[in-house]
C-alpha cells in the first residue's frame, strides 16, 4: 500500500517536470465572464484529454496576489470561502465564486493538474450591478427663480446621466454630477438639472436615463411626467417686498427716535446737575449786604 502511494507521488513529480505532459491534456475555458453583484458567477471550464481524465490539483491565483485563493487536492474539499468546484469528479472542472463582489474583477490564472497531464488558462473576471431605476425629484429655490430636478441611480461600473425633454432635447450639458462610492464599492450617481423660470418653453416630460459607456446603451431610465416650470406671481412679490421696506422703515425710525429720546433726556439731566452745583457755590458764600458795609 506504502510502495502504490510512493509511485502515485513520484508520478505526479515527474508529471510536473516533464514538459511533454502537458500535451495530452488540454484546459479550456472562456477567457473573458461577466459576473453580477451579489450573485453566484460560474468561470466555466472542461479538460480536454485524449484519456478519460478528472481533475487531481487546481489551483486558482489572482493577479497581484502572492498566494491562491483557491487550492484543491484530490483528498480534500472542493470548497474555500466564497470558491467552489462544481464537479469534482468530473472533467467539467468549472469554478463558483458565490456572492460575487466588485472586488472580485480580475484576471485569474487557473492551473489544472491530472493524471495524464497539466494546463493553466488566464480568466477575465468582470463585474456588473445593475443601476438601479432612477429616482426623480423635484425642488423650487423661488429667491433664485430656478427649479432644479434631481436623479438619482446606483450601480456598476460608473455610468454617465442623460437629461431629455419630450425624449427629443438633450440637456446634458446643463447638469451637474455628484458621485459617491458605496461600502460595497459601488457608485451611487446624482444629477442635478438645474431650468431657470424663464425657460417656460421647456415644459414638458423630463427623461432621465442611465447611459452604459462600455456597451453604449441606455441601461436604465426614469420619466418625470408633465413638468411645468412654476411661475412667480410678480404682483405678490412685491407686495412682499414694499412689507419689508416698510417694516425696515419703521426700525430706522424706532431706532433713531430712542437715540433722540435718550439724548434729550441725558441734557435734561445735565441741566439740572448744572444747576444744583450752581445753588451749592451761592450758599457757601453769601453777599454782604449794604448795612454791613456802612459800620466798616
Amino acid at each position: 500500500m506504502a510502495s502504490r502511494h510512493i509511485i502515485s507521488l513520484l508520478y505526479l513529480f515527474l508529471l510536473r517536470c516533464a514538459p511533454f505532459a502537458q500535451k495530452f491534456v488540454t484546459l479550456d475555458c472562456e477567457h473573458s465572464v461577466t459576473g453580477i453583484f451579489n450573485e453566484d458567477t460560474i468561470l466555466p471550464c472542461k479538460i480536454k484529454s485524449t484519456v478519460v481524465s478528472k481533475p487531481s490539483f487546481i489551483q486558482l491565483i489572482k493577479d497581484g496576489d502572492e498566494t491562491a485563493i483557491f487550492t484543491f487536492e484530490e483528498s480534500g474539499k472542493g470548497v474555500q470561502s466564497r470558491i467552489k468546484l462544481l464537479h469534482p469528479t468530473s472533467q467539467d472542472v468549472s469554478l463558483e465564486i458565490q456572492k460575487t463582489q466588485v472586488s472580485d474583477k480580475g484576471t485569474y490564472q487557473y492551473y489544472l493538474e491530472t493524471y495524464s497531464g497539466y494546463d493553466r488558462q488566464y480568466i477575465t473576471l468582470k463585474v456588473k450591478a445593475p443601476y438601479s431605476l432612477p429616482n426623480v425629484t423635484s425642488f423650487a429655490k423661488r429667491r433664485m427663480r430656478i427649479t432644479e430636478l434631481i436623479c438619482e441611480t446606483t450601480g456598476y461600473p460608473l455610468a454617465q446621466i442623460h437629461w431629455y425633454v419630450d425624449e427629443k432635447r438633450n440637456h446634458t450639458s446643463k447638469y451637474k454630477t455628484t458621485i459617491e462610492e458605496t461600502p460595497e464599492g459601488l457608485f451611487k450617481i446624482i444629477s442635478t438639472l438645474q431650468i431657470k423660470v424663464a425657460e417656460s418653453a421647456l415644459e414638458g416630460n423630463y427623461t432621465c436615463a442611465v447611459w452604459n459607456v462600455e456597451e453604449h446603451t441606455y441601461e436604465v431610465q426614469k420619466q418625470f411626467l408633465n413638468f411645468s416650470v412654476p411661475v412667480l406671481d410678480q404682483s405678490n412679490t412685491d407686495r412682499q417686498s414694499d412689507g419689508k421696506k416698510s417694516k425696515v422703515l419703521t426700525a430706522v425710525f424706532v431706532i433713531v427716535g430712542a437715540l433722540v429720546f435718550g439724548i434729550v433726556i441725558l441734557m435734561v439731566c445735565r441741566f439740572r446737575r448744572n444747576l444744583y452745583s450752581a445753588g451749592r457755590r451761592d450758599s457757601e458764600f453769601p453777599m454782604i449786604s449794604n448795612d454791613q458795609q456802612s459800620d466798616a
